[in-house]
């Protein structure tokens, strides 16, 4: 079984790949999932609409990559949790961005992965204005 920052880093090559079915995979079919994205009304609460978020974010993403400027992940018995700050450089839904994201999330250990339980992301200044 991968360990905690193995699945983190597969969230994220899985994201620029745009594999749908192995985002969907990596959640936990739980009623205390949550995923809090960007947007204004970008909340999934449960698993019922996990297919949904991730099959509409892989249809309005094109031409991604993510650059890390740091990922931290900590893994304790069967919870583990991390914090990662990237660059963003994407079409998303036709219009090119790039941006520093932020988030963190949490995972819990099943018998057979760790899956995401929660995942909470926001976008900090423009990767340009950063600092780094």
């Amino acid at each position: 079984m991968p360990n905690a920052h193995d699945t983190v880093k597969a969230y994220f090559e899985a994201l620029v790949a745009r594999d749908a079915e192995t985002l969907i995979a990596m959640m936990l079919p739980a009623s205390h999932y949550v995923k809090i994205g960007t947007d204004t009304n970008e909340v999934v609460e449960g698993s019922a609409e996990i297919a949904a978020y991730y099959q509409n974010h892989i249809a309005s993403t094109e031409d991604f990559s993510i650059t890390f400027i740091n990922l931290d992940v900590q893994e304790r018995d069967n919870v583990a949790w991390f914090y990662t700050r990237q660059i963003w450089r994407l079409r998303w839904q036709g219009v090119p961005e790039e941006f520093v994201m932020r988030m963190t999330g949490v995972l819990e250990k099943t018998d057979a992965s760790w899956q995401f339980a929660q995942i909470h992301a926001s976008i900090g200044i423009s990767a340009t204005e950063d600092t780094l």
